[in-house]
């Protein structure tokens, strides 16, 4: 004959093995969550475009300076980028602009653009460049990078990449 005190003896381990496995997923789940996390996280980066602004706020034929916010993942840890690139719209067309990267080829150093004598300078080695961006003068090995840009809903969207430095062929840096 089986005891009354042995089943429920029984049903009270049981309550409390049930207990313990849930107890367990609650601490265990958000640990597993957190580790697994940045394996699933879709990278932000280098293959992305971003938004910069309206090109209405572009003045025909004229070169401007403007920033890109990136936000990129490595892991657990997440970091805001900013990078400067210069813009200019040719004309009302939305397709005639120009994007380039404010990143000397030479050295890496950031180019200004001087409206009085209607070229770029880098101010770190000397390097000159035309109003398109060509080098003319100075040590860098190249012109300036031209970026990837796509008009969207009257809005320009950038593309930032990264080059190789010091280098004659554009070569993308990757990541």
């Amino acid at each position: 004959m089986s005891n009354p005190e042995s089943g429920r003896r029984r049903f009270l381990s049981f309550l409390t093995s049930l207990l313990m496995g849930f107890l367990a997923l609650l601490v265990a789940g958000p640990a597993v969550a957190y580790f697994w996390a940045p394996l699933r996280r879709k990278a932000s980066g280098q293959g992305d475009f971003y938004d910069v602004g309206p090109i209405t706020d572009l003045a025909i034929g004229e070169w401007r300076l403007l920033s890109i916010d990136l936000v990129q993942a490595d892991g657990w840890k997440t970091t805001r980028v900013r990078h400067s690139i210069w813009v200019r719209r040719e004309s009302e067309s939305a397709t005639t602009i120009q994007v380039l990267s404010s990143i000397c080829p030479h050295l890496g150093c950031p180019i200004n653009w001087n409206p009085e004598q209607s070229q770029f300078i880098c101010p770190c080695h000397g390097g000159i460049f035309d109003a398109k961006g060509e080098r003319t003068a100075g040590p860098p090995p190249r012109a300036m990078d031209p970026l990837e840009y796509e008009v969207r809903a009257g809005r320009l969207w950038v593309r930032w990449q990264d080059f190789k430095i010091g280098v004659t062929e554009r070569v993308p840096v990757s990541v």
